[in-house]
């Protein structure tokens, strides 16, 4: 039998296969959609495999109910609302899902 890898070297290792993916899923977006939904949705599972979250680096740039990559203009569309509040609004043109992220003013 193979040799056991520990916690915290699992962890490593879905990290970084974590950002290849997540590297791969932005080249390839362009281009194939699909896949990129594909890379994004292998990414989720083996965070979730390793019990670790996604950076949020990532997990802003995802749409939450598709699994698409989120690029402005194309895939996604970027406005700031100051309604109630200053807040960023996503909406994803795949499945029309809408994301508010709270912004932030830095003097």
């Amino acid at each position: 039998m193979g040799r056991r890898i520990s916690r915290g070297q699992l962890r490593k290792l879905a990290k970084t296969r974590i950002r290849i993916l997540w590297k791969k899923a932005k080249e390839v977006a362009k281009e194939d959609p699909d896949l990129a939904s594909d890379y994004v949705n292998t990414a989720k599972k083996i965070a979730q495999k390793a019990r670790i979250s996604l950076p949020q680096k990532i997990t802003r740039r995802i749409c939450k109910k598709c699994d698409a990559v989120l690029i402005p203009g194309r895939s996604a569309r970027f406005r700031i609302r100051n309604n109630r509040s200053t807040h960023l609004t996503v909406t994803c043109l795949h499945c029309g899902t809408i994301r508010r992220l709270p912004v932030t003013n830095q003097t």
